[in-house]
């Protein structure tokens, strides 16, 4: 895929992190048709349907929102499962990296491209215990990756 059109794609990923209730840090992400790109999925980082926890202060900030928050990559493939939408042969953009829980999800999925931008030294420093493993991972299901600028 051409790089404007994952950075177009990565501005729509960036409103939808807006959604988030996430104190913190933000996540957008876009699923794009296998041959036309169209939309087919977006999700954000927050509290599963009916949960009160995004609107509970307590639930949305460390440590407490990693056991109640589903990742923007996780809940953008839910979306899609709940309607029937197939994701095989699709491209996922996403305003950070993918964690090991989000790359194997992609996977199973049957994404095959992804594409994420640059994280800031902070994400960055938090993200490197999964950054070799998910590249790894990718590599070895022979899923088209690329991190952008």
């Amino acid at each position: 895929m051409k790089t404007a059109k994952i950075i177009k794609y990565l501005e729509v990923a960036h409103a939808v992190s807006k959604l988030s209730k996430d104190e913190s840090t933000k996540v957008g992400a876009v699923i794009l048709g296998k041959d036309s790109m169209e939309i087919r999925s977006l999700g954000y980082n927050g509290a599963p349907r009916g949960c009160a926890a995004d609107e509970d202060d307590d639930r949305s900030a460390r440590p407490e929102k990693y056991f109640w928050f589903e990742h923007a990559e996780r809940n953008a493939i839910f979306n899609a499962a709940r309607i029937g939408t197939p994701l095989a042969g699709s491209t996922l953009i996403v305003t950070h990296p993918p964690c090991m829980d989000c790359a194997r999800a992609i996977v199973q999925a049957g994404i095959s491209e992804v594409y994420w931008a640059k994280p800031d030294l902070e994400f960055g420093k938090r993200w490197i215990e999964h950054k070799f493993r998910v590249i790894r991972l990718f590599n070895e299901c022979g899923i088209c990756f690329d991190e952008v600028e």
